[in-house]
């Protein structure tokens, strides 16, 4: 059973040493340090880490999005020790419900690179539809009403 763990000043060194494999680092480029900095100083997203027991094996981002109604979920990210296990969805179902019951947010936006297949496979599963998209990157939704 995996848990969510407000990123704090016991738990963020371990977190920005993890990391996802080479071959992902094409879809997923960005360092969890680099998150970090910018959830405090452009953003106002609230990052995770997303915990087995005492052991972090990723991050998980979210907050409200710039209307300020709706709500987003960026970063996820399993670090490539700990992934095939199902860590991803259930953060992702932790993350919808605190959207849901603490942010009272109608509706969850997430976009991913359209090469992460892995990441569409997992959105479609939880009911997150395509739409828009760009040159590289699906845009989805996932209506709470």
């Amino acid at each position: 059973m995996i848990e969510l763990e407000e990123l704090n000043v016991d738990n963020w060194l371990e977190t920005i040493e993890l990391s996802v494999s080479k071959e992902q680092k094409e879809v997923f480029p960005i360092p969890n340090v680099y998150w970090i900095g910018i959830s405090r100083y452009e953003e106002k997203t609230t990052l995770y880490a997303i915990k087995n027991k005492e052991i972090i094996v990723g991050l998980l981002g979210m907050g409200y999005d710039e209307d300020g109604v709706s709500g987003y979920i960026n970063p996820l990210m399993i670090d490539e020790r700990y992934q095939g296990k199902g860590y991803s969805r259930d953060a992702m179902m932790l993350a919808v419900e605190k959207l849901k019951n603490d942010y009272k947010v109608s509706e969850i936006h997430i976009g991913h690179r359209k090469t992460n297949t892995v990441a569409g496979k997992l959105y479609e599963s939880l009911g997150f539809i395509i739409v828009d998209e760009d040159e590289n990157d699906y845009f989805r939704k996932l209506d709470l009403n």
